[in-house]
């Protein structure tokens, strides 16, 4: 991780490093600009045309989070981008949007190896949408992954 300042680290993603995380917490003074997107969109948010994934530092700061966590939010805003899901105010709004982008999450870190977060993405899959992740909710190719994560 390279620290940007005390209150502010961005990296590359280790599921795509053509996206960057930005973890921004609440000291830094970004942190009153972006707060009310994150009390609107949850823990993170996507800047699709920058490939910037932004996390609530406030919620890297809680006990129960893990750098698995942190996966399971890459992998959802990465959904979101293979999906061509565009619309930033959409996230929360749009359940299918929200459901094909965590089903692709899914999926990606299935594909990448990173088990332990794919295993917390289901969980958390079973009990927002009442089902399993199931491989026939989104048509894409098989070597889908292999060709998009190259």
């Amino acid at each position: 991780m390279s620290n940007l300042s005390q209150s502010e680290l961005t990296f590359p993603s280790d599921l795509d490093p053509r996206f960057t995380v930005a973890i921004i917490f609440p000291e830094s003074d970004k942190y009153s600009m972006v707060s009310p997107l994150f009390s609107i969109m949850g823990a993170a948010f996507l800047l699709h045309d920058r490939n910037i994934i932004v996390v609530d530092g406030e919620v890297v700061e809680s006990d129960w989070f893990t750098l698995d966590h942190l996966l399971v939010i890459q992998a959802h805003e990465i959904g979101h981008q293979i999906a061509n899901h565009t619309s930033l105010s959409s996230h929360n709004k749009n359940l299918e949007e929200e459901k094909e982008a965590d089903w692709l999450g899914y999926h990606l870190l299935l594909h990448k190896g990173f088990e332990t977060a794919a295993n917390i993405h289901r969980e958390e899959y079973i009990s927002r949408y009442q089902c399993e992740p199931r491989d026939d909710f989104v048509s894409i190719p098989k070597d889908f992954f292999k060709n998009w994560c190259k």
